[in-house]
């Protein structure tokens, strides 16, 4: 059967298989994981990981990438307590600020000495090593207008904070986001537009609030609000790991990837990132200047 082939085995670039960058993000997220622990951290598996612990219990497997979510206060401690207390050595926590833009919503924890550069960002001078995706998960509002100006904040935010035209978005949301980065091109503007709409996107305590909502993944999650006790957790096996999940994952798939147990069309199971170079060994500073950052 085709959902029995071995996409392990697919090569993403430079020898370097789908299982083999699954095995590294493996170990990024074991020290994500014992970091939260030890600084009673909240999260859970998001994304495509969530489906992965679900339907495979372990990665989807044509996945590259795993991907976390937490409440937004544990996000803003995890990027607090990181620079004194994290293993700055082997891993880097990144996220966008008024100096660096690494064209993603969220933040990434990356080790420092392997090699993963995204198309997207080959003309940044950025850490480029493997990564894991960490997202925060926000409060929504109850009224109608709030939850609507929660969903404006989070778009234009969206659109100053990754500065690029979204992947597999559609058409529509591609040329407005190319329209109105055509409008706003100085950089330091950008910054300070999208920590504008940040601050207003982000005002509704997870904790606080009756509803909860992703507003940096896709633009279809933003028209989807859920109970939040539905985000309380439980362990599932993924990879031999316990990785946590939401206790209403069900309802929260089925919201958002609709039959999240059905495979997808063969031709759709593909790697999530467009990638110039893969190295697991050596540290993407071995390529500045050939492999990114080239000079024309």
């Amino acid at each position: 059967m085709s959902e029995e082939k071995d996409y392990g085995s697919i090569v993403i670039s430079d020898g370097v298989t789908i299982r083999d960058v699954q095995q590294k993000m493996l170990e990024i997220f074991c020290c994500f994981q014992d970091f939260c622990r030890e600084n009673n951290l909240r999260y859970w598996a998001g994304g495509g990981t969530l489906i992965g612990a679900v339907r495979h219990h372990g990665f989807i497997p044509w996945d590259d990438d795993i991907d976390v979510f937490m409440p937004r206060s544990d996000y803003e401690r995890l990027y607090q307590l990181w620079p004194q207390k994290g293993n700055n050595t082997e891993y880097a926590l990144l996220r966008s600020n008024e100096k660096v833009n690494i064209h993603q919503t969220d933040m990434q924890l990356a080790d420092v000495n392997t090699t993963f550069i995204n198309t997207h960002s080959v003309n940044e001078d950025i850490c480029h090593g493997i990564s894991i995706d960490i997202m925060p998960f926000d409060g929504c509002p109850d009224g109608l207008l709030a939850r609507l100006g929660q969903i404006w904040h989070s778009v234009m935010y969206g659109i100053f904070n990754v500065q690029r035209l979204p992947d597999h978005q559609g058409k529509l949301l591609k040329a407005a986001t190319a329209l109105v980065l055509g409008v706003v091109k100085d950089p330091q503007r950008r910054y300070k537009i999208w920590k504008k709409h940040e601050k207003a996107m982000s005002r509704y305590d997870f904790d606080a609030s009756n509803w909860a909502k992703e507003l940096v993944t896709s633009f279809r999650a933003l028209f989807y609000r859920h109970p939040r006790g539905r985000f309380e957790t439980r362990e599932m096996d993924f990879e031999g790991l316990k990785m946590p999940v939401p206790v209403g994952y069900d309802d929260y798939l089925r919201r958002i990837y609709g039959d999240y147990m059905k495979y997808p069309e063969e031709q759709e199971r593909t790697a999530k990132h467009d990638v110039v170079m893969v190295d697991l060994h050596n540290s993407y500073r071995r390529y500045r200047g050939t492999k990114y950052l080239v000079r024309k």
